[in-house]
C-alpha cells in the first residue's frame, strides 16, 4: 500500500483560511453582534408566528428561539469577559 503527500492538496484551504483571518477584532466582534441581531429578529418573528397560531414546524421555531438566547448569552459572556479584562489592565501598577 503507497501512502501519497496530501498536504499539497490542503495548500489552497491553508491560504483562503489565513486570507480570512486578517480582518481585525473590530470586524470580528461587529459581525458577530450583527450576526446575533438577525438572530433575535428571527426569535421575535418566531414568536410572533407562534402567537398567531400560524406555526408550520415547532421544531423548527424552537431551535430559532434557542439559537437566539444561546448567541445572546454567548455575547453577553464575551462581553463580561473584555469588561474584565480591562479592569486588569487598569488595575496594574505602571
Amino acid at each position: 500500500m503507497q501512502i501519497k503527500e496530501v498536504s499539497s492538496h490542503f495548500l489552497p484551504l491553508q491560504s483562503e483560511k489565513v486570507a480570512h483571518t486578517t480582518e481585525g477584532f473590530e470586524e470580528l466582534i461587529k459581525d458577530f453582534v450583527l450576526d446575533v441581531n438577525a438572530d433575535l429578529h428571527a426569535s421575535s418573528q418566531a414568536q410572533k408566528k407562534l402567537m398567531e397560531g400560524k406555526v408550520e414546524n415547532m421544531v423548527e421555531l424552537m431551535t430559532t428561539i434557542e439559537k437566539a438566547d444561546i448567541s445572546l448569552r454567548l455575547l453577553t459572556e464575551i462581553r463580561n469577559k473584555a469588561l474584565e479584562a480591562y479592569q486588569d489592565i487598569m488595575r496594574m501598577q505602571v
